[in-house]
């Protein structure tokens, strides 16, 4: 690109091609979105503008866990099989609330009642790393105990 003009209609271009995304997802009705990687602030501009909720850099392993619990399709790219960029509604997932709550220092995302299954998250506050290490150990070896009881249906 050699004039000055053309780069500022590749930049409109970029704009106005992640507005579509978010628009496909918005109007397959999802309000809350969960993401790995970072959203740029005019990305999350219009996610406000619309009443969602946009989540960034949440861990991979968590969005695993929340899709199955919420029967929602864990999504790498929006390209379908054809390359074209598509959502469907039936890719969305639902709870009864998704809410952020302050808890000690930490701002947590809850998600209450998932549709799919019944989950819990156990949060564990300790004086230090080392004693927090110890509890999840234990928490880990209790429901290990827990899952091979019932398993086995005798104690």
């Amino acid at each position: 690109i050699e004039d000055p003009t053309h780069l500022d209609g590749v930049r409109q271009r970029e704009s106005d091609i992640t507005k579509e995304r978010i628009q496909k997802i918005i109007n397959a009705g999802a309000n809350v979105i969960l993401t790995t990687g970072g959203i740029d602030d005019l990305c999350l501009k219009y996610f406000v503008e619309a009443g969602c909720m946009a989540v960034r850099r949440c861990k991979k392993a968590d969005l695993k866990r929340i899709a199955k619990a919420t029967g929602a399709t864990f999504l790498m790219t929006l390209a379908n099989l054809e390359g074209e960029e598509s959502f469907d509604a039936s890719m969305l997932g639902s709870a009864e609330e998704v809410v952020q709550e302050r808890i000690c220092d930490d701002e947590l995302i809850l998600i209450k009642g998932p549709k799919s299954r019944q989950a819990a998250s156990i949060i564990l506050r300790g004086a230090n790393d080392f004693m927090c290490d110890e509890m999840e150990r234990s928490v880990h070896d209790s429901l290990c105990v827990v899952r091979r009881v019932l398993e086995s249906k005798s104690v």
